[in-house]
């Protein structure tokens, strides 16, 4: 066992933008590409988070960001490291960033039926805050809309 840290999150900039890239279309269908994320990173209004380690970006996190609100687009850890607390870390991490920023408000969208993801979200401060019927085109399942509160615990 080793008593090394593992790797350690941090924000992304616009030189981040190709490993987000290749994550992301690696995650979802309908990714954006590299040219999209080096757009948007390094902009006041656009925040994301990420952690690496020897085989590249791992897992990440965006959001725009305006007027004290966040709205979170994309949560993502390698199938590799999930269950592994990563996801947890990251989203800890980057909601303390957010505060920092002025953030007093989140919300995202989950699939009803993703239990790790809901487990996730609850643990790091989200409360449920509404329903969106048929949101996920590919299936007809609901979205549940969470909602985190600067006031809300991020955890240790």
């Amino acid at each position: 066992m080793s008593c090394e840290p593992g790797p350690e999150p941090r924000l992304l900039g616009p030189e981040d933008a190709p490993a987000l890239a290749a994550l992301e279309a690696g995650m979802f269908d309908d990714a954006w590409d590299e040219r999209q994320f080096a757009a948007l990173l390094g902009q006041d209004r656009f925040l994301a988070a990420g952690i690496f380690d020897g085989e590249g970006l791992r897992a990440y996190v965006t959001a725009y960001s305006l007027d004290g609100e966040l709205e979170i687009v994309n949560v993502a850890v390698a199938p590799a490291l999930r269950g592994r607390g990563v996801g947890k870390g990251l989203m800890r991490f980057f909601l303390e960033q957010a505060r920092l920023r002025g953030a007093v408000r989140a919300v995202l969208e989950v699939r009803s039926g993703n239990v790790p993801a809901l487990a996730l979200y609850r643990g790091c401060g989200f409360r449920p805050s509404g329903r969106r019927k048929r949101y996920y085109a590919d299936s007809g399942e609901d979205a549940l809309v969470l909602e985190w509160s600067a006031a809300s615990p991020v955890g240790p």
